[in-house]
């Protein structure tokens, strides 16, 4: 079962779901299936425990927090 990264049109919602054959995503918070997918990045653990991405561009959003909130950084 593939994990994708989503966006929702109708509340901005970024979420990760993990979607079954053909089954049609939904947004967790409003319920909405007018989603968008997104280019999804991963990250790595690297010497001495931090996190990292070779495509994580300070305050990105990708961990749905204010900017600077985030753990890569």
């Amino acid at each position: 079962m593939p994990l994708y990264e989503y966006t929702c049109d109708d509340c901005q919602t970024r979420s990760e779901l993990l979607i079954k054959g053909s089954e049609q995503p939904a947004c967790p918070v409003c319920g909405s299936t007018d989603l968008k997918k997104e280019f999804s990045t991963f990250s790595t653990n690297a010497e001495g425990g931090k996190a990292s991405s070779a495509s994580h561009p300070s305050g990105c959003g990708c961990c749905m927090g204010p900017q600077g909130a985030c753990g890569l950084n």
